[in-house]
């Protein structure tokens, strides 16, 4: 199972430092705005793995057996992309929490996008696009076999039980 997520600004968690300090402006931002719905960036996604073991680790005998293996491999690549100021904030446009912005609250947000790419560290390519850095977050694990499972809770029954 390998799970793979490109984060751009739109999608880095709180704990991600930005490339640059326009960037890391854009990230503070959009994180500064919640939709309410689950997100990369809340770094929760963790949590399904860890939770097929309880705190108790004698619990694993009454619990719903484990389904993958831990810990996680993760791998992570950086990369950056050349985007014109447009297609940057048309980008930035499709996220949620931007899109329903109207008026006076979506003009705050374009002018607070415009002072960031006014940052002594843009970097700019000759056609004047913007160098955008981002990063693919890949994380996978393997499915434990039922049998191997199996044969693991029998060894802590027995355990348990005082038959080994």
């Amino acid at each position: 199972m390998t799970k793979t997520l490109n984060i751009l600004l739109d999608n880095a968690p709180k704990s991600h430092a930005a490339t640059t300090t326009w960037e890391q402006k854009l990230q503070d931002l959009i994180l500064s705005f919640d939709d309410n719905q689950p997100r990369f960036r809340h770094e929760k996604w963790r949590s399904v793995f860890d939770s097929q073991l309880s705190s108790n680790p004698l619990s694993i005998t009454s619990s719903a057996e484990p389904l993958f293996a831990l810990p996680l491999a993760e791998n992570v690549e950086k990369w950056s992309v050349w985007l014109s100021e447009e297609a940057l904030w048309d980008r930035l446009s499709t996220l949620s929490q931007i899109a329903v912005l109207e008026g006076e609250e979506r003009q705050k947000v374009r002018k607070v996008f415009e002072e960031a790419l006014k940052g002594d560290d843009v970097e700019r390519n000759e056609k004047g696009e913007v160098e955008l850095h981002g990063m693919t977050v890949a994380a996978w694990t393997t499915k434990i076999p039922q049998k191997g499972a199996e044969s693991l809770l029998t060894t802590v029954k027995d355990a348990l039980a005082g038959r080994t």
